[in-house]
């Protein structure tokens, strides 16, 4: 941190844990096959949420969602299908300020990249060799699941 942002920063004492990574998906059961058959998180069973504190909690009026948490190698991801009202679906560029994306260190690339595109996932780039940074040495590329959210993997040695 610079000096300027140093003199800034509180110094009350806080608690600050993380709790989950989510996502909004127009179709919950086809994102539930995805990420549970393909790169094999569990899922508990699909909720629903309508109660008042809901519109004001997320800041959506009236809002309606059927929600679902996944687990798996080390995380926890929420995937949210907005009953009403429904928004429209959007596919950002993966340069796009406010674009996010889950990392997975994986082993055998090829043959999940052929997976993922099998179970209705695309390409966002290629197969490369990361040649600086903390994975330098390894493989790896972006992909989409089948609604478009951004996927990398990441390759590591089999152990």
């Amino acid at each position: 941190m610079t000096a300027t942002l140093q003199q800034d920063v509180t110094v009350t004492p806080r608690s600050i844990s993380f709790g989950h990574t989510g996502f909004i998906t127009p179709d919950i059961e086809r994102s539930v096959a995805f990420w549970t058959k393909v790169l094999g998180f569990r899922a508990d069973p699909i909720g629903e949420r309508s109660a008042p504190w809901l519109q004001s909690f997320i800041g959506v009026p009236g809002a309606h969602m059927r929600l679902v948490h996944l687990f798996g190698h080390g995380a926890h991801i929420e995937f949210i299908e907005f009953v009403s009202p429904q928004g429209e679906a959007i596919r950002p560029a993966a340069n796009q300020p406010g674009a996010a994306h889950i990392c997975l260190r994986v082993t055998r690339l090829a043959a999940l990249r052929q997976e993922i595109l099998d179970a209705g996932g695309a390409l966002q780039g290629e197969i490369s060799e990361i040649t600086e940074g903390i994975a330098k040495g390894l493989r790896g590329l972006f992909m989409r699941d089948p609604h478009g959210i951004l996927i990398e993997l990441v390759e590591v040695p089999e152990e």
